[in-house]
């Protein structure tokens, strides 16, 4: 009987060191909780602490192949700005948590614009975008202001100069919508509502306007 505990103990310890972003947040949830805040993002420094091991967990529950996070960072003022919380709600935390590794490599320079990104809010993408005023890379016309505030590999946290707006997607990206197909890369995706769109117009305007177009040209010819 121990020798049966002692294997499925032995087991367990093998499966959860193969998820590396789960050790890092458990074993360094301290180092990025202090480099969150001596960046001088405080409220995030306090969020992170309280919900960061909560967010990693449910996000290997849904998807157990995820070896990296990157997590963007408001400023203490866009927490004040928040009227009907005093923290944000976990959708709005989750939404600015991206279940891939991100550096500043991979989103400078930012083409093509309109890139989708997963988020741990699961069908609610951000969009990397850029900044209109300084042409820097921004998330959904947010600004990265500070890059690698914290990185192991495993856990990247950039600064941002405001909460992601999720109705920025729906409303200038809406095809990224509903559930999604992923490609080999895992970043590009094409989504269910998106081609039902494009059937639709295949089906009920192309094809009636070849028809027609037909019609006229046989009838023209007849004359």
């Amino acid at each position: 009987m121990a020798s049966k505990i002692q294997f499925l103990f032995l087991l367990f310890l093998s499966i959860f060191s193969c998820l590396p972003i789960a050790s890092t947040s458990g074993d360094h949830l301290g180092d990025i909780v202090k480099s969150v805040s001596d960046a001088g993002y405080k409220a995030m420094s306090l969020t992170l602490e309280l919900t960061l091991p909560t967010l990693i967990s449910s996000a290997l529950a849904d998807n157990n192949s995820i070896t990296a996070i990157t997590i963007f960072c408001p400023p203490d003022e866009a927490f004040r700005s928040l009227e009907h919380f005093r923290q944000p709600p976990l959708t709005l935390l989750k939404y600015h948590i991206a279940p891939v590794k991100l550096e500043r490599k991979d989103l400078e320079p930012v083409l093509p614009l309109g890139i989708k990104i997963n988020t741990l809010l699961h069908g609610h993408p951000i969009v990397e975008t850029t900044s209109s005023i300084t042409g820097n890379p921004s998330i959904n016309g947010v600004e990265i202001k500070q890059w690698n505030i914290y990185n192991d590999g495993h856990v990247i946290v950039h600064g941002v100069e405001n909460f992601f707006d999720p109705g920025y997607q729906t409303i200038l990206y809406p095809m990224y919508d509903g559930e999604v197909l992923k490609d080999s890369n895992n970043s590009n995706m094409i989504t269910i509502k998106a081609l039902g769109q494009i059937v639709f117009v295949l089906v009920f305007m192309v094809v009636p306007a070849m028809i027609l177009g037909i019609r006229y040209l046989s009838q023209k010819q007849k004359r």
